[in-house]
C-alpha cells in the first residue's frame, strides 16, 4: 500500500509523519490487497488562529464504487488523524463487505410454481 501524504499550512515533522503512518498500518494493514490508492491530506484551516481548524482528510481507492473520503477536524493535528484513520478503517471495511457480497444471490431469482392437474 503506497500513502500519499501532504500538508498545507501544517509543518509535517518526523514525529508527525511517523504517527501518520503507523496509524495507517495498524488501521489499514490487513486491506493492503485490495486498496488501490490512499491519499492523507493535512491542513491548518484558519492558518495561526485559534480553534478546531486542523483538519485531516483521508482518500481511499478499494476499488469497489468510488473512492471513499473521510475528514475530521479537531483543535490537535494528532486527534484529528486518529480519529479519522479510524473513521476510514470502518468505511473501507464496509465498502469491501458490500462488495463482496453484491452479485451473490441466485443467478435466477424468480420464483415459479407448477402446478399438477
Amino acid at each position: 500500500m503506497r500513502l500519499q501524504l501532504t500538508s498545507h499550512r501544517i509543518d509535517l515533522s518526523e514525529d508527525l509523519k511517523d504517527f501518520v503512518e503507523r496509524r495507517i498500518h495498524f488501521a489499514l494493514g490487513r486491506f493492503t490487497g485490495r486498496i488501490k490508492a490512499l491519499s492523507v491530506r493535512l491542513t491548518d484551516v484558519n492558518g495561526p488562529r485559534k480553534g478546531m481548524d486542523k483538519c485531516c482528510a483521508i482518500r481511499v481507492n478499494a476499488g469497489y464504487g468510488g473512492p471513499l473520503v473521510v475528514r475530521e477536524r479537531q483543535d490537535n493535528i494528532y486527534s484529528a488523524v486518529a480519529l479519522a484513520v479510524e473513521r476510514a478503517e470502518r468505511a473501507v471495511q464496509r465498502q469491501l463487505s458490500l462488495g463482496r457480497t453484491a452479485g451473490k444471490g441466485p443467478a435466477n431469482s424468480r420464483v415459479s410454481f407448477q402446478f399438477g392437474d
